[in-house]
């Protein structure tokens, strides 16, 4: 399922979110007849000198590492302390440059050549060069958290001058460029701070503090509480609006929306209730925009368990729930469903998959008075426990008792430690590392993939998977 993201906003305060700030399917355009702005270009008076803007996070962030940041939450505050080589253009799956104002790649797709701005630099004056770049990058390997895997295939860098930075693989990677444009993809970081804390790679430092070329920096790191973002005098591209960038912490959705209707808040960024859009988008003093998103609505099922061993089984599972009319009824026309496996702008003329319903065909091929735990992690905006509930509905059409109920993700992310008691279908929403299909495909059905929950492992698939990748 294909879903689209939300942002609800005062209309008064339109355009809150400057575009450096964040996620390239995040990216707000709205337009209001107060003065707010993305960029001093979008705005003939130039950066505010004293202009905030005050978001909310529904959970904490756990770090401000780069190389170990690799959640959802908080990916606007890393877009705007961190710039890698490439970006995604705003609201697009089109690369363009970000440290690196020029890219070439060489025809048996091993070597890359980065030619850097010559005016970046880090927010303490500190200039970028490919020597920092090096340093960045062979960080992220050193401390080989979950992003760690996009430089895996590095062979070697190589530094011909101050402004030229050569990546040299051990064997072609398709998506490479998409990696370096990731959120979660390298970024730089100032070598003075990796120099100063050189014990643990500046793993403690960075955990709380930050040392990047975004157009901000961070004034303040209070887990639990909120950060507080600043506007860097030393960014090297255009100037944000604003001045400074507050955010809180605050799990509750229904109190988000009573301090955006107060003016306390001036933006709500996701994870608004479906339920409750009407009712915002009739009040006039609010703006609802949706942008597309890559974030897929997903079932894993647990292969491993008895119950779901047999393909025509979880065939039949599909069937049963009639998907198309599941997707109607839960997300209405704030999603699609995709033509295949892949989130449809990936893989466009991927081969199409049938989800097509067939009750007489499911109760044929599943036993009488089959029962399954379905389990799904919290979501802010409850479409996660609304489908689940749907599909306990749908499923006891054909005997099939769904247990359902809400586990942690860090119950989900143990699950491949013991599939044979974790639950038999998983419901979640992930998004590809990038816009290229091995960003998916790799994650979710490769073996040991990093959303790869119930340890599915197929030689064929993972076969297929790397020649693509190499092809």
């Amino acid at each position: 399922m294909l879903r689209r993201f939300t942002f609800v906003t005062l209309l008064v305060l339109a355009s809150l979110l400057l575009t450096a700030c964040m996620s390239d399917d995040e990216a707000a355009d709205t337009t209001a007849d107060t003065t707010a702005a993305t960029t001093a270009s979008s705005d003939e008076s130039g950066p505010s000198e004293d202009a905030v803007v005050r978001v909310a996070f529904f959970a904490d962030m756990v770090t401000v590492d780069p190389d170990v940041f690799y959640d959802i939450e908080g990916d606007a505050v890393m877009l705007a302390l961190y710039d890698g080589l490439l970006r995604y253009a705003p609201g697009s799956t089109e690369l363009e440059g970000a440290l690196a104002e020029s890219w070439e790649e060489s025809d048996d797709g091993l070597t890359y050549t980065f030619h850097l701005r010559p005016d970046a630099k880090f927010s303490d004056g500190t200039p970028v060069t490919s020597d920092t770049v090096q340093k960045s990058f062979e960080r992220r390997t050193a401390v080989n958290q979950g992003p760690a895997y996009m430089l895996a295939d590095v062979a070697r860098y190589e530094t011909p001058d101050e402004q030229t930075l050569v990546i040299v693989l051990k064997q072609k990677v398709a998506g490479f460029l998409d990696l370096m444009a990731s959120l979660w993809g390298p970024k730089v970081i100032n070598p003075k701070v990796l120099e100063e804390h050189a014990k643990d790679q500046a793993q403690e430092f960075l955990k709380t503090n930050a040392a990047g070329t975004g157009p901000f920096t961070l004034e303040s790191f209070k887990q639990g509480t909120g950060y507080t973002l600043a506007r860097n005098p030393n960014y090297w591209g255009e100037p944000p609006y604003f001045a400074k960038a507050e955010v809180s912490v605050q799990p509750d959705v229904s109190a988000q929306l009573l301090k955006l209707q107060r003016g306390d808040l001036d933006a709500i960024m996701h994870g608004f209730p479906l339920a409750n859009l009407d009712s915002v988008e009739s009040d006039d003093k609010l703006a609802v925009e949706s942008f597309e998103s890559l974030g897929t609505t997903t079932l894993f099922l647990n292969h491993n368990k008895p119950a779901l061993a047999d393909v025509a089984v979880r065939r039949a599972l599909i069937q049963a729930l009639d998907v198309e009319t599941l997707i109607e009824e839960v997300y209405g026309d704030t999603a699609t469903v995709p033509e295949g496996a892949y989130p449809s702008p990936l893989l466009p003329d991927e081969a199409p998959v049938d989800y097509t319903a067939d009750a007489d065909g499911a109760n044929q091929a599943l036993e009488d008075g089959l029962t399954l735990e379905v389990v799904y992690t919290p979501d802010s905006s409850g479409v996660q426990r609304r489908l689940a509930d749907l599909m306990r509905q749908r499923l006891a059409l054909v005997d099939v008792t769904a247990n359902v109920r809400q586990v942690e993700l860090g119950t989900v992310f143990g699950y491949r430690d013991d599939v044979k008691n974790a639950a038999d279908i998983y419901v979640s929403t992930p998004t590809p590392d990038g816009a290229h299909p091995d960003a998916w495909g790799r994650i979710v059905w490769y073996t040991k993939g990093g959303l790869n929950f119930f340890n599915y492992s197929n030689a064929k698939v993972d076969a297929a998977l790397d020649a693509g990748l190499r092809a």
